[in-house]
């Protein structure tokens, strides 16, 4: 029997360069873990906001993705096995 799941997630990633080089990082937060729209765009703009030293850039950008996808479950005792 299949049952369909739905999820959020927030992912950030950003760049820290300066004239000694530059530095890619990101993480994702969910909605199941309370992430919520306010607090993902807030978390962009405080990281931004911050006062980095002369020379600094350190864009951060915030994707949302809602998605929604179909879990199978398997019947190994048919013949052929079946997802269901």
């Amino acid at each position: 029997m299949s049952s369909v799941n739905e999820s959020t997630q927030y992912q950030f990633s950003f760049s820290i360069s300066s004239e000694t080089g530059e530095n890619d990082g990101g993480f994702v937060l969910t909605a199941g873990a309370g992430v919520t729209d306010e607090i993902a765009l807030g978390i962009a703009k405080a990281f931004n906001s911050q006062p980095w030293p002369a020379g600094v850039v350190n864009p951060m950008t915030v994707t949302k993705q809602d998605m929604e996808y179909r879990v199978y479950t398997t019947n190994l005792t048919l013949s052929p096995p079946t997802f269901t």
